[in-house]
């Protein structure tokens, strides 16, 4: 019986093939969505916080008008009667899931795997690349969406 020459067995483990090396910047498919979804939950925060008919005051505030004082930056705010309950509730349950997506992200398995086979430099730029990795970035149009 025939042998198939060791370079041509598909089961031999000796064989010249390497393991392909770990690439920090490879993010898996989950962490793209779970940054993604963190992106969405800081939009969807943004755009509640630039809503022109939320108070400038989360509490009741009389105000004030330093206009005329010779300062270098003269400021004035009408008196407002703070947030309602609701807008409250709604500010909180967003940080909440602001929150919650920023866990999903920066407890990710891939960051073990970049501590253990990286510098730390190479952490902290592969956190910053997968930011604006493919598929994670979003646009001006998606947070007016989120509005």
């Amino acid at each position: 019986m025939a042998s198939t020459p060791p370079e041509q067995n598909p089961t031999n483990n000796t064989s010249a093939a390497k393991e392909k090396p770990f690439a920090p910047f490879d993010f898996p498919p989950d962490l793209i969505e779970k940054q993604r979804d963190l992106a969405d939950a800081y939009a969807e925060l943004h755009a509640f916080s630039a809503n022109p008919e939320l108070s400038w005051a989360l509490e009741p505030h009389e105000g004030w008008d330093d206009s005329g004082t010779g300062r270098w930056r003269e400021t004035a705010r009408a008196e407002t009667g703070g947030w309602t309950k609701e807008q409250k509730d709604e500010y909180d349950r967003l940080w909440a899931v602001a929150r919650e997506r920023a866990i999903d992200v920066s407890c990710h398995p891939h960051w073990n795997a970049v501590r253990q086979h990286c510098a730390p430099d190479d952490v902290v730029n592969a956190r910053q690349a997968l930011k604006t990795a493919k598929g994670v970035t979003i646009d001006q149009d998606d947070i007016a969406a989120a509005a």
